[in-house]
């Protein structure tokens, strides 16, 4: 009886990851790892706040350690491989820490952006729109499933043949290697939890973006069918009183009452949309200034150590770890510019794919709602010609041409690197 109620248990937790209903939380998977990964917890008393502390602690005292061999190489320098494997260790730690401070520090804002993503009221009824947040629900899980399974993957092999086997992976006290095997295999564990801090705090990101992609390509349906959708409520409203020979008037009457209601219910969805990434760009916008430059550090770190390593199982995981690397920043980049490609196609739907010349004529009688109409067009149109933004300190926005310029400068950082250790 007792593991049929815990088997219950699990089918209920994991049931809340996997099926998509009304109320499924978009970011309630991430929510979970993010805790067990030390990035964040919504601490509810004084004593949970205090484990959440102690549990957090864990993963920096193993920083903290990398520093400290860090110190020791400016005292006693090692070879090339050991002093190139501390300092993207170190870096890539630093990294994720900054990462953890820039979430924690905006996570209120975090929040109200997931809480307005995680509300599909706007086109509820719309089955195939219920289909796409399905869709993408499922998809934004297997992500995170998939990349969790390739750090544990990473983490297994680091434990199989990195750890042991190199003095600067092993835990340290004045220079010496601990003997004791379980204390080594806590602090290879803890070193991982790095691993997934860093791969785990850029998933937030990605899928708020993903979320912010649909919502535009479901608001860009909605505009591009209000043509459609008007007339064909019009034609519904008024077919009886066609048939029995009443004036056009009422069909105009109609018509502007129902495209007004319909154009306010897409405008103000676009209002929200616009809103809710501005405040997401100035959470972003640090965020991708520390990923730019640690991704930059860390590829030709890394890239350097593989270079020696050469093509064996030790370098094989900096290879898998250059993967997410470049893997981040191109979704990142690739992220923002759809949202901008979406934005625009939206004022473009509202110019061509309206028949303006035929649909909006003016007429004395109705000359206050032709024109109200017709400012919310063009402001919808003016509006989605602004670019949407993302760049911190004015040293450039998020675009593809910001990831091609990553990539150049991690290939002459490493050039630089190779020359250093000749």
């Amino acid at each position: 009886m007792c593991l049929r109620r815990v088997q219950c248990s699990v089918q209920r937790f994991f049931r809340r990851f996997i099926v998509f209903e009304d109320g499924a939380d978009y970011f309630g998977l991430y929510k979970t790892l993010a805790t067990i990964s030390a990035i964040h917890y919504d601490a509810t008393s004084w004593c949970d706040r205090t484990v959440w502390i102690i549990y957090r602690m864990l993963p920096i005292l193993v920083n903290v350690s990398y520093f400290y061999k860090a110190y020791r190489l400016t005292i006693l320098p090692e070879d090339n491989g050991s002093a190139a494997i501390i300092i993207a260790s170190v870096w890539g730690f630093t990294e994720g820490t900054l990462r953890i401070v820039i979430i924690e520090m905006r996570y209120g804002a975090l929040a109200r952006i997931m809480m307005f993503l995680n509300d599909r009221s706007y086109r509820r009824q719309d089955a195939l729109v219920r289909s796409q947040r399905a869709t993408l629900f499922t998809e934004n899980n297997r992500i995170q499933l998939t990349l969790v399974a390739t750090m544990l993957m990473e983490a297994i092999w680091f434990m199989k043949t990195q750890l042991f086997s190199r003095d600067a992976f092993m835990l340290l006290i004045d220079g010496f290697v601990v003997e004791n095997v379980v204390v080594q295999i806590v602090y290879g564990l803890l070193c991982n939890v790095w691993g997934m801090i860093y791969v785990l705090s850029f998933a937030i990101f990605y899928i708020i973006m993903n979320t912010f992609q649909l919502e535009m390509k479901i608001l860009l349906d909605g505009m591009c069918s209000v043509e459609s959708t008007v007339l064909e409520r019009v034609k519904r409203q008024i077919g009886g009183f066609e048939v029995s020979g009443h004036s056009s008037t009422l069909y105009q009457q109609s018509f502007w009452s129902i495209l007004q209601t319909e154009l306010n219910s897409h405008i103000s969805r676009h209002v929200q949309l616009l809103d809710n990434l501005k405040e997401f760009s100035s959470i972003v916008g640090p965020f991708s200034f520390v990923q730019f430059y640690g991704t930059l550090a860390l590829i030709a770190d890394c890239a350097f150590i593989l270079s020696m390593e050469g093509m064996s199982s030790h370098g094989m995981i900096y290879l898998l770890f250059v993967t997410v690397l470049v893997f981040q920043s191109f979704i990142i980049c690739r992220g923002i510019e759809k949202i901008n490609d979406l934005h625009e196609a939206i004022g473009h739907a509202q110019y061509a794919g309206f028949d303006w010349p035929q649909l909006l004529r003016y007429s004395d009688r109705f000359r206050i709602q032709y024109r109200t109409v017709r400012h919310s067009l063009l402001l919808v149109v003016e509006r989605s010609h602004i670019r949407f933004q993302c760049s911190y300190g004015g040293l450039g926005g998020i675009s593809m041409e910001r990831f091609a310029q990553l990539m150049q400068k991690s290939y002459s950082l490493l050039t630089i690197l190779r020359q250093f250790a000749k």
